[in-house]
């Protein structure tokens, strides 16, 4: 998959990645605003890794 960082102040851009990947990225880089979402949400932080991994998905057209 391809997945494009869905924080303004991360420039993470990564093709052929697998999920698991980027959420080592999420948990190592953005656990703050993960928690912080979390929080002010009223979800659990793994509704949240799911949100914005869901959001950081980069489909291209072939």
């Amino acid at each position: 998959m391809n997945f494009n960082c869905v924080f303004p102040e991360c420039n993470f851009k990564e093709n052929n990645i697998e999920e698991d990947e980027f959420l080592k990225h999420l948990r190592e880089k953005h656990h703050s605003e993960l928690v912080s979402i979390s929080e002010k949400e009223e979800i659990p932080i793994n509704m949240a890794e799911m949100i914005t991994v869901s959001n950081s998905k980069v489909f291209i057209n072939s």
